[in-house]
């Protein structure tokens, strides 16, 4: 599918697209450069805009540095919207598990992790949930981890624990209680966890074949961290048990129990990001080519000729946060196709799994 604006365009005023750098979430996302010669991201919601735009005029008041930044709401002169944001030129999380299949190693793997929690840290101190955590949604950017995508993120009241208006997040790194409308911040505890065994093992801890094989996983089996040092095994044990309140009550408590050893600490404090993460050996790619992001790559595309562009692995893409006003059931419509579907998958691979659990369940009934 061909992007709706090319090289040049002015959509909104005060700013040229230089190229499109990717789809996801709501829309389509463009590198441009304002009047001033700020190089920024916008992005244009051309899927369900109401969605994305709920609330974002109070992410844009979200400051920190282990956060992409929002500037601004815009709209077009026939009234599309658009979100003005922050730049990247830096790689994914994903990227780099592309680019080291075997994992990242714990120094890196540590970088992130820290960073990662300083941002949910800041997120969730203000309610905010981000539903979506996964490695093409992590960034590295002169220093710093950037969480970005929030086109999911949701405003939660501290007492409230529960929310039934939209699904979320990608089945590798959803939590079990998802499935039941439960959004806590523990879910994000739980991304946090699947992604650190990543970095580790370059793998994820539940693999299937299917998304129903996956999500049977998520709900019946632990993770397998044979082989993982400490703190780690540990860590990520806990940080992925199937009942929330048995997880980490906070990813400040996380990042608490992984400094706790001396082995990490001594391993963090030594590492340099500019010398393992910067320029074209941090992206591990020499032939970039273009692909779907946020879905696990990066987005790419030769720089246009009059301006190029800072290098970029895979900008963000999307945002949103804590809506104004308390979430409409017109959610719970939009996103009920999905759980239908992610249903009958389930119920399908129930089907399939169930005589050989039954059977493991009779052995020792028949001596076996």
């Amino acid at each position: 599918m061909a992007f709706t604006f090319k090289h040049g365009d002015r959509p909104v005023e005060g700013y040229t697209i230089q190229r499109a750098v990717g789809r996801g979430g709501f829309g389509e996302v463009y590198y441009a450069v304002s009047d001033g010669g700020k190089d920024v991201a916008l992005k244009y919601l051309r899927d369900n805009p109401e969605v994305e735009l709920r609330g974002v005029e109070a992410c844009m008041n979200l400051k920190n540095p282990h956060l992409i930044s929002i500037y601004d709401v815009r709209k077009s002169a026939a009234g599309e919207p658009f979100i003005v944001m922050e730049y990247v030129s830096g790689p994914s999380l994903r990227d780099l598990l592309t680019a080291e299949p075997g994992g990242l190693g714990s120094a890196k793997a540590l970088f992130f992790l820290k960073g990662m929690c300083e941002g949910l840290s800041y997120l969730h101190d203000r309610g905010i949930v981000h539903r979506d955590l996964k490695p093409g949604n992590i960034f590295y950017d002169d220093g710093y981890v950037k969480i970005g995508d929030y086109g999911l993120s949701k405003f939660m009241s501290v007492s409230r624990h529960s929310a039934h208006t939209s699904s979320v997040g990608t089945v590798h790194y959803m939590a079990p209680e998802v499935g039941s409308g439960n959004y806590s911040r523990a879910i994000d505890v739980y991304a946090v966890g699947v992604m650190l065994f990543e970095m580790l093992t370059g793998r994820v801890p539940f693999e299937g074949a299917s998304m129903g094989e996956v999500l049977m996983k998520h709900l019946t089996q632990a993770p397998n961290v044979d082989g993982l040092p400490e703190p780690f095994a540990r860590v990520i044990g806990k940080a992925l048990e199937k009942d929330p309140q048995h997880r980490y009550a906070t990813v400040d408590d996380l990042m608490t129990d992984v400094l706790g050893a001396e082995a990490a600490r001594s391993s963090l404090s030594v590492f340099n990001p500019e010398l393992s993460l910067s320029g074209a050996a941090a992206r591990g790619i020499s032939d970039p080519r273009p692909g779907p992001v946020g879905a696990g790559g990066g987005a790419f595309g030769p720089p246009p000729p009059p301006r190029t562009p800072p290098p970029a692995a895979a900008p963000y893409i999307a945002a949103s946060g804590k809506p104004l006003a308390p979430e409409v059931s017109t959610g719970r419509v939009r996103y009920a196709g999905f759980w239908i579907r992610t249903g009958a998958v389930i119920i399908d691979s129930i089907v399939l799994l169930l005589p050989t659990a039954l059977a493991q369940m009779m052995l020792p009934v028949l001596g076996g």
